[in-house]
């Protein structure tokens, strides 16, 4: 039977990249997958035609292609490694809380050690007395360890020694038990390689395409991220499950939902988490699944690990905006799914948010240019924060504000401290420019006339704090005028000003673009001067960062 998949929302075209992604067993190029598969699948700009005879595998590659992308065999190397190196130190005690210490005391550890070790797990091995005996029965594992050198030489090796159950209890927690019901999707295919009832009573047709007869609930088992609980249904949706049933095909599209995602491990304040990302836009399929390998390619880099949103911005969106300099004519939807400690034992619970890029935001950030987004880093004792990625976060968000910048000239101030733990390694100047630039532009105001403010006021600060000369006054003078921004006090701020213009025999320069009556215009020149008096302090700090 022919089936075909139109793109819908953000969910279902992850589900139709993630199809492709299983059915070539990751193929990049979606010309290839055209050609491979010949006269049994058409991708068209908005939908994919399939005979149902090209799912006859399909089950066998969604466990490999889930094993293989949750699977991290070099953790377990680094881990193990880790654990020996400690047991050849002098005076170390061998207990099983070095397994806690190197993470090797998880239920799934000791299951994967067994089936690759002839049944004897860690517990058992730390269970010899002998210290000697440990210590070779662990190189006995490094050495089993060593000879996998991918997820995929992995998964073939379990399969050929008849270890299938480590696969499948492997699965079960970290597809069945976080993401869907995975082994539902025999059922699907099955359904449809059969064929599916066209009902004539719409009541009875699937709630998404409204075209086959309804079968399953769009519960926890189809997609914990966005199913619900059957039982709780009627409160939470305002009415029964029988409303929102799907048909086996939309069942088996949410269910690749998974494999049309990028997944990361990103560490969040010292803990782990896993998150995954995924762009959309509607312009075509091929759009959808070219930005889903170009993202995943780059963030597997390790330097990009904790930066998806400079990645997207970086080499996803401004290439897709720039191509021959045309105008976006459509919305670009960034979504990030974070796992979040609310599920159950036997459920995963997660936050999803849509950054939605609109035409003014995309125009934004092409004309400003991946250069000239700030870099560098603050952090205070565990606490670390890459400024590109926070700012690109915000600007995505569309939440990003003067009282951002107000944090950001406080985080540098303190950073000059000697006593403080504040490190501040970014240029103030850069990410005043971005910012003060972003607030204009998505308020509509005129771009010149804040260029003029911001160049007259930072230079009039600069002389200002030549004139002064001493530096604890110069952070005495910057606080007390911080303090005015940060509570848009426009009359503390210009009798401060006038005070010190008066002073030291500085031209005054507010006024003359409307800062006395344009909030906007006002908090620019506060900035931009405030900027210009710190630039006479501490030149080092001051400097741009070209890296963070």
């Amino acid at each position: 039977m022919n089936y075909s998949v139109y793109l819908r929302d953000w969910y279902y075209n992850a589900g139709i990249i993630g199809f492709l992604n299983v059915l070539s067993e990751g193929e990049k190029n979606i010309q290839t997958i055209q050609k491979n598969f010949l006269n049994i699948i058409t991708i068209n700009d908005n939908y994919i035609d399939f005979e149902s005879a090209i799912l006859n595998d399909f089950f066998e590659k969604y466990k490999k292609m889930s094993f293989i992308t949750l699977f991290d065999i070099d953790s377990y190397k680094e881990r193990l490694n880790k654990l020996i190196d400690k047991l050849n130190q002098p005076n170390t005690k061998i207990t099983k809380r070095l397994l806690q210490e190197t993470a090797l005391n998880g239920r799934i550890v000791n299951e994967f050690i067994k089936a690759i070790n002839n049944g004897i797990d860690l517990n058992k091995i730390f269970s010899n007395n002998n210290d000697n005996n440990i210590i070779n029965d662990l190189q006995t594992v490094q050495i089993s360890l060593n000879q996998f050198k991918t997820n995929i030489d992995v998964y073939n090796n379990l399969l050929q020694n008849n270890k299938q159950n480590f696969i499948d209890y492997f699965l079960d927690i970290e597809v069945t038990r976080k993401i869907c019901a995975y082994l539902n999707i025999k059922n699907y295919v099955n359904r449809l390689l059969e064929q599916l009832q066209v009902p004539t009573d719409n009541n009875r047709k699937c709630y998404i395409c409204g075209e086959f007869k309804k079968e399953y609930d769009l519960s926890n088992a189809i997609t914990q991220i966005l199913g619900f609980n059957s039982d709780n249904s009627n409160w939470i949706w305002g009415y029964e499950t029988s409303r929102v049933k799907i048909c086996p095909l939309c069942a088996l599209i949410y269910s690749c939902a998974f494999h049309g995602m990028v997944p990361i491990k990103r560490n969040v304040n010292g803990e782990y988490k896993n998150f995954l990302y995924f762009l959309n836009r509607n312009t075509s399929i091929q759009t959808l699944y070219n930005s889903y390998w170009i993202f995943k390619e780059k963030i597997s880099q390790r330097e990009n690990q904790n930066k998806p949103f400079y990645t997207i911005i970086q080499e996803v969106t401004l290439e897709l905006i720039n191509q021959q300099a045309r105008t976006v004519l459509e919305n670009i939807n960034f979504i990030e799914i974070a796992e979040n400690q609310f599920g159950g034992q036997s459920t995963k619970s997660y936050n999803v948010y849509n950054y939605n890029v609109t035409k003014e935001l995309a125009e934004f950030i092409r004309s400003t240019g991946i250069e000239n987004i700030p870099k560098g880093y603050y952090k205070d004792r565990d606490y670390y924060s890459d400024i590109a990625e926070e700012i690109l976060k915000k600007t995505l968000e569309q939440t990003l504000n003067f009282s951002d910048l107000s944090s950001y000239y406080e985080y540098f101030l303190r950073s000059l401290d000697v006593r403080s733990k504040i490190i501040a390694h970014y240029s103030i100047y850069k990410v005043m420019k971005y910012v003060l630039k972003y607030i204009y532009k998505i308020k509509g105001g005129d771009q010149m006339t804040q260029e003029q403010i911001v160049n007259k006021a930072f230079y009039n600060g600069k002389e200002l704090g030549q004139k002064i000369g001493q530096e604890n006054k110069i952070k005495s003078i910057a606080y007390q005028l911080l303090n005015d921004l940060k509570i848009s006090d426009r009359n503390a701020f210009m009798d401060k000003y006038l005070r010190l213009s008066m002073s030291y025999g500085s031209e005054v320069k507010f006024g003359s673009n409307n800062e006395l009556t344009d909030i906007d215009n006002f908090m620019s020149f506060g900035y931009a001067f405030l900027n210009g008096l710190l630039s006479n302090i501490n030149h080092e700090q001051n400097q741009e960062v070209q890296n963070g």
